[in-house]
């Protein structure tokens, strides 16, 4: 439905962050946790160590890759949410799949002809640039009193009533010739978002009244100029949105790219082949252990524990232990 796009009013309110702990059922881990064992394995020449209540098998690896498979499948709908969010946030013209015909509705005999044709001129120009359709329409304040003495809601009813669509942009002025007052409302379809957003509605109520309340300027002029000022600036990207559309892009591609090629990688990865398999127990879990270099490959191991250097098989000493 339209809403106003006139007028202003502020929301107050609250917000409040929530923090929310949970302790996982770790089986395996890069920290000590109670009742879990100091394993190890070698990568590179250097130990390397993980925590577990229970050994790693092959059975463990392989269920680990599917996991890891299924969470990066999902990270890639992530990504594509993200992405179309992007292009969503990116201002995009209005179709003009509806009625456009322009309505200048004069009751209150405000315009002269010249000025309405003006007024229309300047209207296509702004409907060409947003695919959005201005509307005008005078009234007095009689006619205002006989639907109900409320401009918004007289302007909303006047919506509805006129347009089947949310494509249309109706600004209604009423005259009080009696007390020489004025006041108007604007009233703009949902659809026209895309390209008219809430900063640009902010803008023209500023623009609209300032024009409106400067002498100089004849009705037609303040509405003229208030639609041309506000048409140059529809489908720019404010400054505000360059973060959320480089976080909606780079972010939606860094993930993508990453999670397609962690699937890749372990779609090629073999179970048997991690090295967390022939892991051996250590025999202290919440302490290191001494480690030392074999002489022979110069690779560093667990002291005590093996018979046999694990890098390159050289039988150990007693001075290495």
């Amino acid at each position: 439905m339209p809403h106003s796009s006139g007028g202003g009013s502020s929301h107050g309110g609250s917000h409040s962050s929530s923090r929310r702990n949970s302790t996982a059922n770790m089986r395996y881990g890069n920290r000590f946790y109670p009742g879990a064992n100091r394993y190890v394995y070698y990568r590179n020449g250097a130990p390397q160590y993980y925590f577990s209540d229970r050994p790693y098998t092959r059975e463990t690896a392989q269920k680990g890759k599917i996991s890891t498979i299924i969470s990066n499948i999902f990270m890639i709908f992530w990504s594509v949410i993200l992405t179309v969010f992007g292009f969503n946030t990116l201002p995009h013209k209005v179709k003009l799949d509806y009625n456009t015909d322009i309505l200048i509705n004069d009751s209150a005999r405000l315009l002269t002809d010249t000025e309405e044709a003006e007024m229309e001129e300047a209207f296509r120009s702004f409907q060409n640039k947003t695919g959005v359709t201005p509307s005008f329409f005078t009234i007095n304040i009689k006619e205002l009193k006989t639907g109900g003495g409320n401009l918004h809601n007289y302007a909303y009813n006047l919506y509805i009533n006129t347009f089947d669509d949310e494509k249309h942009w109706l600004v209604v002025y009423c005259k009080d010739n009696v007390e020489q007052t004025w006041s108007w409302e604007g009233m703009i379809g949902d659809d026209c978002g895309g390209i008219i957003t809430t900063d640009l509605e902010n803008e023209f109520t500023k623009q609209m009244q300032k024009n409106l309340q400067n002498d100089s300027k004849t009705l037609s002029a303040a509405v003229i100029d208030t639609f041309d000022q506000i048409g140059n600036k529809a489908g720019k990207i404010s400054g505000s949105k360059i973060p959320t559309l480089l976080f909606a892009f780079a972010g939606g591609g860094l993930i993508l790219f990453t999670a397609v090629k962690t699937i890749i990688r372990k779609t090629k990865e073999k179970p048997e082949d991690d090295p967390r398999i022939n892991s051996v127990q250590c025999p202290t879990a919440e302490t290191e252990p001494e480690t030392i270099k074999c002489e022979y490959c110069g690779n560093v191991f667990v002291a005590k524990l093996h018979s046999s250097c694990p890098h390159c098989g050289a039988p150990l000493e007693d001075k290495w232990e």
